[in-house]
């Protein structure tokens, strides 16, 4: 089943987040709800794709690392796609980049989270 709802879509039993422009409190804390919306739901893989955002501030790092905590804490799997250049150097030089596998798409993604169980990014 796919469905599309709010920068969200759901591909089996992933869902993907598209978090949109600028990172910072404001799009952190909206991505947030979603998530926990998701978790709520029973939903335990998690795709963000960031090819609709433009940079992740210091405030959205840190909103992603709590997601991140959350989703684990609910035995979950996290994978980023789709990152821009700017972001990848950013998640690197927090460290994010050696929590949380990137793939270069999220039909990467996609494929790697469906032979997933909690294993990658934990």
């Amino acid at each position: 089943m796919i469905d599309i709802l709010n920068g969200c879509r759901e591909v089996g039993d992933t869902v993907v987040l598209y978090p949109q422009n600028y990172i910072n409190g404001i799009e952190g804390e909206k991505l947030e709800q979603v998530c926990e919306t998701f978790i709520e739901k029973g939903i335990r893989k998690v795709v963000i794709d960031f090819s609709e955002t433009d940079i992740v501030n210091s405030i959205g790092v840190s909103i992603l690392i709590g997601i991140i905590e959350k989703i684990k804490e609910a035995e979950g799997v996290v994978l980023f796609s789709s990152l821009s250049k700017i972001n990848i150097e950013v998640f690197r030089i927090v460290g994010l980049t050696k929590l949380i596998p990137s793939f270069a798409t999220e039909a990467d993604a996609i494929k790697e989270m469906s032979g997933a169980g909690t294993q990658i990014g934990g």
